[in-house]
């Protein structure tokens, strides 16, 4: 049974992660969506889920002889040009289509699957599920209106902003920000803003039942802007163990890496879940056993 990694030799947590599974003698594959149609082939029956594919290499796989995909990356399908613009739309449409249904049908195990990629680009929708389970989140506003944001900073005076969906760092909302020339800028894209939650950033790791955690001390806002953090391993209490598990579960998670903000007087606010989290600079500076964790999965 072959295990697939969805994206290319580029990345390098996805070449990471096959050549940790070529240790363990399993076959595995990139499943790069790029290549989709010019290079790879799909067959699929809608009715039964049964199809095949055909790597550029030439191999074929039935559906059944997959075993598990690791969503490490969709960059959508390879562009389609044709002298009729048209013919072009189409064509695109067609190749997206088959190949999103493709991720939709295939009957093996995804770590992750299609509606935890599609709750991760809608983040708003996330953080509403997760407050719906009780777990703290951040006062935070989304949108384009520049009432609506001078409102909401005057409610808290200390913010931050972000994109919505991802892409950039946070930083923190200052005078020049709610200038009216400045939200003008709304009007090409909205904004995510939040109270900022003074205390130290903490990522949890959930892999299946299994939840490990590390403590982030930073120097910056934003501790991917620090290139030198300092990554402790902790033990989470019980409870916030637990509403890793539920936030996962909700969220639709085999695997993830969950981003907290513990406040001074110890409370755990949910930030944001990630389906395909890296994990390499966590493994090497707290020592946690994360690669091990995802193959196991992939593997299983």
């Amino acid at each position: 049974m072959t295990i697939l990694i969805l994206g290319n030799d580029a990345d390098e947590h996805a070449r990471h992660v096959r050549d940790t599974i070529l240790t363990r003698g399993r076959p595995v594959e990139f499943l790069d969506s790029t290549q989709f149609p010019a290079q790879l082939q799909i067959a699929l029956d809608p009715a039964t889920g049964d199809g095949r594919l055909r790597f550029p290499t030439g191999l074929s796989l039935d559906f059944a002889q997959i075993h598990s995909v690791y969503w490490r990356s969709y960059a959508g399908v390879g562009s389609i040009r044709l002298p009729d613009p048209e013919q072009s739309m189409i064509a695109n449409n067609d190749a997206r289509s088959l190949f999103e249904s493709f991720l939709l049908r295939l009957p093996a195990r995804w770590v992750n699957g299609w509606r935890a990629f599609q709750l991760h680009q809608t983040k708003p929708t996330a953080l509403a599920i997760v407050a719906g389970l009780g777990i703290p989140v951040p006062n935070t506003l989304v949108g384009n209106d520049p009432d609506s944001v001078r409102k909401f900073v005057a409610r808290n005076p200390c913010c931050i902003f972000k994109p919505v969906q991802g892409g950039a760092f946070t930083e923190r909302v200052r005078a020049e920000h709610l200038t009216d020339e400045n939200l003008r800028n709304l009007c090409l894209a909205p904004v995510t803003i939040q109270e900022e939650i003074e205390g130290v950033d903490v990522r949890v790791f959930v892999a299946g039942e299994r939840v490990l955690a590390c403590e982030v001390r930073a120097a910056t806002l934003d501790f991917r802007n620090d290139p030198a953090p300092q990554i402790v391993p902790i033990d989470l209490p019980p409870d916030v163990a637990v509403a890793s598990l539920r936030i996962a579960r909700a969220l639709d998670l085999v695997w993830t890496g969950i981003d907290f903000r513990r406040t001074f007087d110890g409370q755990y606010v949910f930030l944001e879940a990630n389906p395909s989290p890296m994990f390499l600079g966590f493994e090497s500076r707290s020592g946690l056993r994360l690669t091990e964790e995802l193959v196991s999965l992939l593997t299983a």
